[in-house]
């Protein structure tokens, strides 16, 4: 029997945010998964949603799609924090016309189990339960990436994205290259709203790099984790000559683009996340 991947996702101490900045979070997040749902279209059985209060979840047809979408949603987003979980399992109560809440299935108590469980993790903020002797090493692979994204400014954050979407990290296709151009618009619209002043995570006071870009200046290169040649060590999230276009992009000297790259760890999160995508595609049981 096929099986699936359910993703969970809900706003961590949501409720500590002042209401006006609350609501202006949640207003950007309809935007930032309007856009995703057309970037993983080929891979949503059911488009992400708000399902409750601040939580969202959402149905796709492989885990290494769950796990992309989570990927760029948590990156979109930040500084706000998220909890998550990946549910893998099968879809047994399929309703055509509805939408992912009216959804059920062992996927979906796989992906609630795994996000009840972040609370007792200390420290993981997205599990994987498959059930499987391999979520562990998943588990693992999930955290250091998203320790490292955590840990970004959002300048540093900001040029994360402008790397992906210049060279997306894909696999099977699953990303809607054409639909990328609308991450800079939402990013630039990002730029607008105040929860990120709130945060006080800007802290250089620079400008926000999307508010001055335009997609048409822009060409996306994806990096397929799975179809790339096969060595003792990964390099595919590296880019030759990416500190040089991040530089002509931004109108910065190389030295300081790939000082940011280097200050971020932009190339070890990119090659974490093929890292992740050759493990889940090789996992045996999922």
């Amino acid at each position: 029997m096929k099986r699936y991947a359910a993703l969970i996702m809900d706003l961590k101490a949501s409720r500590k945010y002042p209401l006006k900045n609350r609501n202006e979070i949640q207003d950007y997040i309809y935007h930032v998964i309007s856009v995703l749902n057309n970037v993983f279209k080929s891979s949503l059985e059911k488009d992400v949603s708000f399902s409750a209060g601040d939580e969202l979840q959402g149905l796709f047809s492989s885990v290494e799609a769950s796990y992309l979408y989570f990927r760029l949603f948590s990156m979109l987003i930040a500084p706000v924090e998220i909890r998550s979980g990946i549910g893998i399992g099968e879809w047994n109560v399929v309703v055509e016309n509805a939408g992912t809440t009216a959804q059920d299935g062992s996927a979906y108590h796989n992906a609630r189990y795994a996000i009840n469980a972040t609370e007792e993790s200390l420290g993981y903020s997205v599990l994987l339960f498959s059930g499987g002797k391999r979520d562990v090493i998943v588990n693992s692979l999930f955290n250091s990436t998203a320790l490292i994204i955590n840990k970004q400014s959002e300048y540093q954050n900001q040029v994360m994205l402008l790397s992906e979407i210049l060279y997306p990290i894909n696999a099977y296709g699953i990303i809607n290259i054409d639909a990328l151009r609308d991450i800079v618009e939402l990013m630039a619209h990002r730029s607008e709203t105040l929860h990120f002043d709130y945060l006080k995570m800007n802290k250089s006071r620079r400008e926000p790099l999307f508010s001055r870009l335009r997609y048409n200046y822009l060409e996306s290169r994806p990096v397929d984790a799975i179809e790339t040649k096969e060595y003792f060590f990964i390099t595919e999230g590296k880019v030759r000559g990416l500190p040089i276009q991040l530089s002509e992009i931004m109108n910065v000297t190389r030295q300081s683009a790939n000082k940011t790259i280097k200050s971020a760890n932009i190339y070890e999160a990119r090659n974490l996340a093929v890292a992740t995508l050759k493990y889940l595609n090789n996992m045996e049981d999922v």
